[in-house]
């Protein structure tokens, strides 16, 4: 059950910090400056901050657990959109599509968490949740090092595209 609710926290939590390894050769492939490259951070940032309030009412509307999918998907599509950036704009449009998706996954996660799992055993599947989740931080940042450096930054958003498609799948 954590398992469920962990893996779209983990994909979340690895396209927010994808992209902080990355900026030096974003910087390069874009010709651009690295305040104007940080774009792909701070774009993430301010749309998964602003919308997550939105996905709470949206989750008991249409389903917590539907909803999960649906944005889990839709980071899919926004991570697809980083991989093929054309431009540094096309980039910082991709990642805000994802921020904005993936902000409503952890606190819809954690709701999906509060009315199904009882209270005797919601601790220890928080705790589970959250491990996934600070999984997901660091492993974001590696994954986003490793492959920057081995063979190129889009090839990290390819897998954190196969991550959100098998996780929204499933």
């Amino acid at each position: 059950m954590a398992t469920t609710a962990s893996s779209p926290a983990f994909a979340s939590a690895v396209s927010a910090r994808l992209c902080d390894p990355m900026l030096p050769d974003l910087a390069r492939s874009f010709a651009a400056s690295p305040a104007e490259v940080a774009h792909v951070v701070s774009g993430f940032a301010v749309a998964y901050g602003v919308l997550q309030a939105f996905f709470g009412p949206l989750g008991d509307r249409l389903g917590k657990y539907r909803l999960i999918a649906l944005t889990t998907l839709v980071c899919t599509l926004g991570s697809v959109g980083g991989a093929l950036a054309a431009s540094l704009d096309l980039l910082v449009l991709a990642r805000l599509l994802t921020g904005a998706a993936a902000a409503g996954i952890i606190p819809l996660s954690m709701a999906w968490i509060g009315d199904n799992v009882p209270y005797a055993e919601r601790q220890p599947v928080l705790a589970r949740f959250m491990a996934g989740q600070i999984a997901g931080v660091i492993g974001g940042q590696f994954i986003g090092g490793l492959f920057t450096d081995t063979v190129g930054w889009r090839w990290a958003f390819g897998f954190v595209c196969v991550l959100y498609l098998v996780i929204g799948l499933w």
